[in-house]
């Protein structure tokens, strides 16, 4: 997605600083674009998760402890 920054008004250090920081976005951006994307469902079967105690709350308990 391109956007358009309105530099108008604006300092020459200041326009440097907001280049930098387009830069810096671009290449965070750029090395997740090179990170594997993990499938939750595939990593949840293959590494489970153990719990110890099975209770499940009733929604009445959930909305007691949000209070």
């Amino acid at each position: 997605m391109i956007q358009n920054i309105n530099v108008e008004g604006l300092k020459p250090e200041q326009i440097k600083e907001i280049q930098a920081m387009v830069e810096a976005f671009k290449a965070k951006n750029q090395t997740n674009k090179n990170e594997p994307e993990i499938d939750m469902i595939e990593y949840l079967l293959e590494n489970p998760i153990h719990v110890d105690n099975l209770e499940f709350m009733k929604r009445e308990d959930i909305y007691d402890i949000n209070q």
